[in-house]
């Protein structure tokens, strides 16, 4: 009996062995290699603070340099989900890729502003330097839409393509560009940044530009075959996202661990600042989107060698089923978005 006994033990610990070695892990394909001083930051702290773990989720994050890099290893297989333009993923419908559905978005709004030269003004902008990551990047066309309302006019500025918003900050830094977008995180963390002017605030950037800029996206077949893996990582992001509107201490708290070369006086004037604009119903509205998708000027798709009219419909590329599942199994919160579907 005791050998009997031992036997199925072994079997059972062999089967559970196999089970674990079988469960592969959710990757999420990021556009950071850190903790970015954002609400995007959900995505790093949801892993580093045990919020993936809680839900029942292994999850990997993958990370590439920017939303190109992102979507070439989402389509290749490289990851179940990445976090991308809303631009990018209308873009890809336009070009008759409809296998990208977006489902969440963990910072629908970039909280951006623009410094430069305290000497400098939007008058007197043209035949400067701006930075932006690259041409076409989601900085370089919010930022002109901005900069095109307050009246400046876009192409009298030089362009200089230089990557991350870390990078770009470090090259306002060293007088090598007049001027840039960055976030208030990346602001606040530039040394000295006081030398600096902040010529468009977060506050204005969003009212001229109020678009959903983010979003996390899945392939359908991922849906099909992981739906609850996609379910769990967007209950987990949902929790971290309540917690760090109802304890902004919290947010501090997990980001000075993941963020260490920041000092924790920044992080705590980031709390405040972002108590509002947590994802805490999934920062998938329609309404939001709506405006956005009319707004991303992808009126055009190139069928048969010719641009056809191309209208964008928003069951097209998102699904709402996911989060939709995630809320009614937690409620929903009045910390921040406001569900409007």
């Amino acid at each position: 009996m005791f050998s009997l006994l031992k036997k199925l033990s072994l079997c059972a610990s062999l089967a559970l062995l196999a089970g674990m070695a079988q469960a592969e892990p959710f990757r999420i394909i990021v556009t950071s290699t850190e903790a970015p001083l954002v609400p995007n930051s959900l995505l790093f702290l949801s892993k580093s603070a045990g919020y993936f773990d809680r839900a029942g989720v292994d999850v990997e994050l993958v990370p590439t340099a920017q939303t190109p890099m992102a979507v070439a290893a989402l389509r290749a297989g490289e990851g179940e989900m990445a976090n991308i333009s809303l631009d990018s993923v209308i873009s890809l419908h336009r070009e008759g890729v409809e296998d990208m559905i977006a489902v969440h978005s963990t910072d629908k709004s970039i909280p951006f502003l623009i410094a430069g030269r305290k000497d400098l003004t939007l008058e007197t902008m043209p035949g400067t330097a701006y930075g932006i990551g690259r041409l076409r990047s989601l900085d370089h066309d919010l930022s002109s839409r901005v900069l095109e309302a307050l009246g400046v006019n876009v192409d009298t500025l030089k362009l200089v393509p230089l990557g991350a918003p870390a990078t770009r900050a470090q090259a306002l830094l060293a007088g090598q560009i007049d001027a840039t977008t960055m976030s208030i995180g990346t602001y606040l963390a530039m040394p000295e940044h006081e030398r600096f002017k902040v010529l468009v605030s977060v506050k204005d950037f969003f009212e001229l530009n109020p678009l959903v800029s983010k979003v996390d996206v899945v392939r359908a077949e991922t849906l099909k075959t992981r739906g609850d893996d996609v379910e769990k990582v967007l209950e987990a992001l949902t929790l971290a996202a309540r917690d760090y509107a109802a304890h902004p201490e919290k947010w501090v708290d997990d980001m000075a661990a993941a963020r260490p070369d920041v000092t924790r006086a920044t992080l705590e004037e980031l709390a405040v600042t972002y108590k509002d604009s947590w994802s805490v119903n999934g920062g998938f509205q329609f309404d939001e989107l709506l405006f956005s998708a009319r707004n991303t000027q992808q009126t055009f798709k190139r069928e048969n060698g010719e641009d056809t009219p191309f209208r964008v419909e928003i069951e097209y590329w998102a699904d709402f089923a996911p989060m939709d599942a995630v809320l009614a199994k937690l409620g929903t919160s009045d910390l921040g978005d406001k569900v409007t579907r």
